[in-house]
């Protein structure tokens, strides 16, 4: 099929094919330069931009929108090409993310069991601060061969999102099948969720669910005022869209009156979020043995959480009454914003040997906060 034409749109000229493959061949050589335009990720508790998401910009002769010329490129057996490329592009472009920012990026399926993939992970030993967001467009025929491949990502220090959560089965099962650190809220839910109540409870409920796989719910496409409060309202963390910030070549932070406006509003919603005031101060240190030793030597140390190279909890050291030392590899980690009444439930429905295992709280970017103590979070709400 030519070029951008479908069933029901008229056959593209062979000129216009032309003009496309000499653009994309400009693009695949290195000739005509890959640009992107960076839309910020807000986190809303904070007021503060803590991502970014590369979107793709190509020369006019590839089509109006990048998923044409994508599809394009498809026709002619060059996609993986492309996406290659693109990608490549992208990563260079992680040095100019400013400080505690990560840097998301589109990736088909396809593409991430390719070989192409495979040659760009080959010169990138490195993917600490990079979300690959899994793009919904496609089936997935093979779940395990695509978690082999979001393993070798998280070995690494990647993290991966799933793209329109919720606008249709594919996206839903993919968040069942590969259980991302990051979900994305198709702009369906957010559009006026102030007004609908149905969509408000799809909201709430797809958040309760994220927390539940440890995830971050990344409300997309939010454009009011209404919105934002909602969504806020509904303890959704990260959100983006035109009313935080339009796509920009360069990586803005967020507008102060837009900061301020959310800081304030988190201060009407709540004195104290979420389980910030139960948070424990605990010691860390990058080996199970040296954990180990330092409980084994500090009698008044009864815990230690290990972190791996990029400050990500991995397991818990630990003093037990009855057990001695011991390790907890099989660890519960948890948002700082989530309900303390909904973690101290999903706690206690744990396994009865790691019931009362201590919770390790992280941050958006899955690193290290503190810890949580079962006891303390029943003492709280029985009173």
């Amino acid at each position: 099929m030519p070029l951008g034409s479908s069933l029901s749109e008229p056959a593209r000229s062979q000129r216009e094919n032309e003009d496309f493959l000499l653009a994309l061949e400009a693009v695949l050589n290195g000739e005509s330069p890959i640009v992107f335009h960076y839309q910020p990720i807000v986190d809303l508790s904070r007021g503060v931009t803590t991502g970014y998401e590369a979107l793709v910009r190509f020369p006019e002769a590839m089509g109006p929108a990048p998923d044409v010329a994508f599809d394009a490129a498809a026709l002619f057996g060059r996609r993986l090409e492309l996406e290659e490329a693109v990608t490549r592009a992208a990563l260079y472009s992680r040095a100019l993310l400013p400080a505690n920012c990560f840097l998301s990026l589109n990736t088909s399926p396809t593409f991430l069991l390719s070989d192409q993939w495979q040659a760009v992970l080959s010169t990138v030993c490195d993917l600490s601060g990079v979300v690959i967001e899994i793009t919904e467009g496609e089936s997935i025929k093979d779940y395990a061969h695509i978690r082999s491949r979001i393993a070798q990502i998280r070995r690494l220090g990647g993290s991966i999102a799933v793209d329109d959560a919720g606008a249709g089965y594919a996206s839903l099962k993919h968040v069942v099948e590969m259980k991302p650190s990051f979900i994305k809220l198709d702009r369906i839910f957010v559009e006026n969720c102030h007004s609908d109540r149905a969509k408000a409870a799809l909201i709430e409920m797809m958040g309760r669910a994220a927390n539940r796989l440890d995830a971050w719910i990344i409300a997309e496409g939010i454009e009011t005022l209404g919105e934002l409060n909602e969504l806020m309202h509904l303890g959704v963390p990260l959100g983006q869209g035109y009313y935080l910030g339009r796509p920009n070549p360069v990586m803005h932070p967020l507008n102060d009156d837009r900061a301020s406006d959310i800081r304030l509003r988190t201060e009407a919603h709540a004195t104290v979020a979420g389980l910030q005031r139960f948070l424990q101060p605990c010691p860390s240190l990058t080996t199970p043995q040296a954990a180990q030793t330092m409980l084994a030597v500090d009698l008044s140390i009864d815990a230690v959480v290990v972190l791996d190279k990029w400050s990500r909890p991995v397991e818990i050291v630990e003093r037990h009454p009855l057990a001695g030392i011991r390790r907890v590899q099989d660890i519960m980690k948890i948002q700082l914003l989530s309900d303390p009444a909904e973690t101290l439930h999903r706690a206690l429905t744990r396994p009865a040997l790691t019931r009362f295992d201590p919770i390790t709280v992280i941050d958006t970017q899955g690193e290290y906060l503190g810890i949580l103590s079962i006891d303390r979070l029943m003492r709280a709400q029985l009173n």
